[in-house]
C-alpha cells in the first residue's frame, strides 16, 4: 500500500467503551423480538444466510493482488482541529482483577477465561500466540478486558493458523479486546452474539488488526434463543484480507464488519482493505442488515473492497427481520435497516486486480430497504467505473443522500426513495490530492469547496480529519480550513 493510504487513516481519542443510545438490558423487546440461530454449514452459531449475496445477478467484485496488508496506521499526515488521538484504552478500575498473560499461555487461554471473575482484565505480554491446536476463547463473563500490554496491536499476535473457528467468541456484556492482532480464523476472528437470557451489550473493539479472515471479520448476530448484539464499538482498527488469506476463502463469503439485526453500533475511524475474490461477490467492508437499527459509520478509510458500506441486502432479508415495538416506519412489510447515519468515509478503488475480477466494484455505499438513513458528506472514487458510486434501493428505502462526492454515479433502483441534496456526481479525479494513490483529500481550487448544501452540517458537523466544517461546507469528505 502506498504512503499516501496510510496518512489517510483516521485517528480518535477513546478512553473508555462508549454505548450509543438506551442501552438497558433488553431494551424493552428482548426475547420478544425476532430472533435466530445459524445454518450456514460451519459449524458457527452465525447468521444461517451461507450466502452473501442478493441473487439479482449484479455486477460484485473479484480477486489477486500483491498481498499488501496495509496498516491503518495514523501516519503523520493531517489528523485536523480535531485532535482524534487513537490512544491507549485507559486503565480498568483499581479494584479489577488483573491476570497476566504471556505467549506460553495460549493453549490455557480458554480455561482461564472461564474461571475469571466479573470485570477481570487480561493483560497479554508481546509475542505471538499460537491458537491453532486448541479452541476458542467464549467469553460468557460480563465485563472481561482483553489488552495488549505494551499498547502495541503489532506485538501482540493471536494467530489461529486457520486451525480454529474463532478467537473470541463474545456472550457477554461489556467485553473489550484492544491493542492486538487477530489473524487466521477459518471463521471469525471475533464473533459477538446474543446470548442465552439477555441481549449481549457495549461491546469494545479498540485499536485491533484483524488479517485473514476465513469468513467475515468481526461477525455480529442474535443467538439462537432471540437475544440480539447491541451498542457496540468497533474502533481505530484495521481490517484487511491479503492476497495469501483470500486464497483460502471458500465462496467467497468473506467481508469486514457484518451485523445481523444489530442496533447502536459505531463503526468509526477504521481501516478495511481487500475484500474482494476472483469468483464470486464479497460482503461489504461494513455492513449491517436484517433490520440494523441506529448505526454510525464515520471517517472510516476502504480500499480496494468490493462493497464498501451497506445498509440492508435485498428485498425482504431472506424472511429474517428484527421487531422493534415503535413501529419506526410504519407500513413498511421488511427493513433492511432503521436509520443510521454514514458518514465522513473515503472509499477509494484502484488496483487493476479487483477491476480485472469476475465482478470488479460493485458499490460504495448501498442501502436496501434502508428507513430514515442519512449519507452524508462521504467522497466514494474510484480510478475504473463501478457498477454504481452509491445505490438507493428497494420501495421501503426512505433516505437522505446529502453532500457527497463521488467519481461516477448515485442510482435509484427498483423503487427506492431518497432525497438528494448537494451532491456532486460523475467526478473527475481533479479534486483530490493524490487520486492514483488514494489521497482523496480535496485540493485548493476545486469545485467542491463551499459547494455543499449546509443542512449537511447537521449530519456530520466534523470532516474525516476532524476539522469543523463551516456554514458553507466543502462536499465530500474533507473540508478544507
Amino acid at each position: 500500500m502506498t504512503n499516501s493510504l496510510r496518512l489517510l487513516f483516521g485517528t480518535c481519542l477513546i478512553l473508555s467503551p462508549i454505548a450509543c443510545g438506551d442501552s438497558s438490558a433488553t431494551d424493552g423487546e428482548g426475547a420478544s423480538e425476532t430472533g435466530y440461530g445459524d445454518g450456514d454449514g460451519d459449524g458457527d452459531p452465525g447468521d444461517g444466510d451461507g450466502d452473501p449475496g442478493d441473487g439479482d445477478g449484479d455486477p460484485g467484485d473479484g480477486d489477486t493482488g500483491d498481498g499488501d496488508t496495509g496498516d491503518g496506521d495514523t501516519g503523520d499526515g493531517d489528523t485536523g482541529d480535531g485532535d482524534m488521538d487513537c490512544g491507549p484504552i485507559g486503565e480498568p478500575p483499581p479494584e479489577a482483577p488483573i491476570v497476566m498473560v504471556a505467549p506460553a499461555d495460549a493453549g490455557a487461554l480458554p480455561q482461564m477465561v472461564a474461571e475469571a471473575e466479573p470485570n477481570t482484565t487480561f493483560m497479554f505480554a508481546d509475542g505471538t500466540y499460537d491458537l491453532s491446536g486448541g479452541s476458542q476463547i467464549q467469553v460468557r463473563t460480563p465485563g472481561l478486558r482483553f489488552v495488549g500490554a505494551s499498547n502495541d496491536r503489532d506485538a501482540v499476535i493471536l494467530d489461529a493458523d486457520y486451525g480454529i473457528g474463532e478467537i473470541f467468541l463474545v456472550t457477554a456484556s461489556d467485553t473489550t479486546i484492544a491493542h492486538m492482532t487477530l489473524q487466521r480464523a477459518t471463521w471469525h476472528p471475533i464473533h459477538v452474539t446474543g446470548g442465552d437470557q439477555a441481549n449481549t451489550e457495549n461491546t469494545m473493539i479498540y485499536d485491533v488488526a484483524v488479517i485473514d479472515p476465513g469468513e467475515q471479520a468481526i461477525k455480529i448476530n442474535a443467538s439462537g434463543a432471540g437475544y440480539f448484539s447491541d451498542y457496540g464499538t468497533v474502533a481505530c482498527s484495521s481490517v484487511v484480507m491479503t492476497d495469501a488469506g483470500r486464497a483460502q476463502v471458500q465462496n467467497c463469503y468473506t467481508g469486514g464488519v457484518d451485523a445481523h439485526s444489530a442496533r447502536g453500533w459505531v463503526v468509526r475511524d477504521n481501516y478495511f482493505e481487500g475484500f474482494w475474490c476472483d469468483v464470486g461477490l464479497s460482503e461489504h467492508a461494513v455492513h449491517f442488515w436484517i433490520t440494523g437499527r441506529d448505526t454510525v459509520v464515520e471517517r472510516n478509510t476502504i480500499v480496494d473492497c468490493a462493497r464498501g458500506v451497506g445498509f440492508g441486502l435485498g428485498q425482504n432479508g431472506n424472511g429474517k427481520q428484527r421487531v422493534y415495538d415503535d413501529d419506526p416506519c410504519p407500513g413498511a412489510d421488511y427493513l433492511g435497516h432503521v436509520d443510521g447515519v454514514i458518514r465522513d468515509n473515503m472509499i477509494f478503488a484502484g488496483r487493476p486486480e479487483l477491476f480485472a475480477s469476475q465482478s470488479g466494484f460493485d458499490s460504495g455505499v448501498a442501502l436496501e430497504q434502508a428507513c430514515g438513513t442519512v449519507v452524508a458528506h462521504n467522497t466514494v472514487a474510484s480510478l475504473q467505473p463501478p457498477f454504481v458510486a452509491m445505490e438507493y434501493r428497494f420501495p421501503n428505502t426512505d433516505a437522505t443522500i446529502v453532500n457527497n462526492l463521488t467519481t461516477h454515479g448515485i442510482v435509484m433502483r427498483d423503487g427506492g426513495q431518497a432525497s438528494l441534496v448537494g451532491n456532486l456526481e460523475d467526478q473527475g479525479l481533479e479534486h483530490f490530492v493524490d487520486a492514483a494513490g488514494g489521497d482523496l483529500h480535496l485540493v485548493e481550487g476545486s469545485a467542491a469547496v463551499d459547494a455543499g448544501d449546509p443542512s449537511g452540517v447537521d449530519w456530520a458537523p466534523t470532516d474525516y480529519d476532524g476539522d469543523a466544517r463551516d456554514g458553507a461546507p466543502d462536499v465530500g469528505a474533507d473540508e478544507l480550513p
